[in-house]
């Protein structure tokens, strides 16, 4: 089954911007210390992950060579430079006009994957399958990482899909839409690696960061105010460039939505200002899905022991049915009722208790956008629906930062605006890849 990466590529992406900002990005991470070839250590000294641009005469020899014109993103990246090193993690060199080649089944894969087609494969899988025949293959030198441009998966603009698969990734092919989107791609995964390698080395810290770390403050923000959506867009997009905030925060969204597969709420879950509401829905979804208790430390490391004893506790609770969620202030005591009212079978009312006292709700700390522990108690976890966690992300709430309630006031009205929060214009913000375009 192919991995589709439906990200398109930015149509006006500025390779002369882009590719600068990468190069000059990658020789600020290297550690002074680290071995590096010849060719390495001077794209680190000019500051240069590329080559010479090809002169028109090159591509057009090129593409002689091969019989078929270049996609225009491959073709306006050879202008800027003829060939690329270390495109993401483990294609440490790509092709430029004297490398590209028909893959022509070189590796046997096309065997391989036409082999697990079923005798009623649809058309569209036995594409995928040979595009090992057909594809223009673009990595030089890689780690076991294979790069093909398919010239059968062309969109609208002339544009060519490109295919990536990987042997040790045991995973299926990855599709991106054309070559300005596998770029972008293999920028993010630089980023994130680097922002999660462990060791020395110096501070992750530059231009992209800045910008992205920025964003993560605004999505937090407009969580608070009830534009879940567009938070959480902001940080699934900082999450793929491995944004040290943006996996929790966007995991606290995730699970209000019930959607709890990969969501452990890293960088956050082992704080102790927020383990009584991160905890709980963390090990409810481990005590329904494992029985091995060493997952559940996994989860943990990093946590004081303080922290992995009430995680056990709370399992101990969750499994045998006695957990019981708890909150301060004026949200407390709505939990309070809303618990009474659903014991009783009160639900719609139990629902209105929670909701109605939202606004009064204050975070425990700067990275905590809404209760979330009172999802695990089993009188007010069901109450839960999917339209029901749509209005309880969208109502303001965390006093000033969300324009909730501060203590000892009245809630105002509570609509959302344009944009989710209450009276807020809608706004077009720049997406990360934005600064690329021309």
């Amino acid at each position: 089954m192919l991995t589709e990466n439906t990200v398109p590529g930015n149509a006006d992406v500025d390779w002369r911007t882009f590719l600068p900002r990468w190069s000059g990005e990658w020789a600020d991470a290297l550690p002074d210390d680290e071995v590096r070839d010849a060719d390495d250590e001077a794209a680190r000294r000019s500051r240069w992950l590329g080559f010479p641009p090809a002169s028109e005469e090159r591509i057009a020899a090129m593409e002689k060579r091969l019989g078929r014109r270049m996609p225009p993103s491959y073709r306006s990246f050879l202008q800027v430079t003829d060939g690329w090193r270390h495109a993401g993690g483990f294609v440490w060199l790509l092709a430029g006009t004297a490398d590209a080649r028909w893959h022509d089944n070189a590796s046997g894969l096309a065997d391989l994957f036409e082999e697990y087609l079923e005798e009623d494969a649809e058309p569209e899988e036995r594409r995928e399958a040979g595009v090992w025949r057909r594809g223009l293959q673009l990595d030089v030198e890689s780690d076991a990482t294979y790069v093909l441009l398919d010239p059968e998966d062309v969109d609208d603009d002339g544009e060519w899909a490109v295919y990536t698969w990987a042997s040790w990734r045991a995973d299926a092919p990855e599709r991106y839409p054309d070559f300005r989107a596998f770029m972008e791609a293999m920028f993010r995964e630089f980023h994130s690696l680097r922002s999660h390698r462990a060791g020395g080395g110096p501070e992750f810290v530059n231009a992209t960061t800045r910008e992205l770390d920025a964003r993560v403050e605004d999505a937090r923000r407009d969580a608070l105010r009830g534009d879940w959506e567009r938070a959480l867009k902001t940080l699934d997009e900082a999450k793929g460039y491995g944004r040290p905030r943006a996996a929790g925060l966007g995991d606290q969204i995730r699970r209000l939505l019930g959607l709890t597969y990969m969501v452990y709420f890293p960088g956050l879950v082992t704080d102790p200002r927020y383990a009584s509401e991160l905890l709980p829905p963390l090990v409810a979804e481990h005590a329904a899905r494992s029985h091995d208790d060493a997952v559940l430390t996994n989860h943990l490391r990093g946590a004081d022991e303080a922290l992995t004893s009430r995680a056990r506790a709370m399992l101990d609770q969750v499994r045998a049915g006695t957990y019981r969620y708890t909150a301060p202030g004026p949200f407390g005591a709505a939990v309070d009722r809303a618990r009474e009212l659903a014991r009783r079978g009160d639900t719609d009312q139990a629902w209105r208790a929670l909701i109605d006292a939202l606004p009064l709700w204050q975070p425990l700390g700067p990275d905590h956008l809404a209760p979330l522990g009172w999802v695990t108690d089993p009188l007010l976890g069901p109450l839960l629906t999917p339209e029901r966690s749509r209005a309880f992300l969208s109502t303001p709430r965390g006093g000033p930062a969300g324009r909730g309630v501060l203590p000892g006031t009245r809630p105002g009205p509570a609509g959302p605006g344009p944009t989710g929060g209450p009276g807020q214009a809608p706004d077009a913000r720049p997406t990360a890849s934005s600064r690329w375009k021309g």
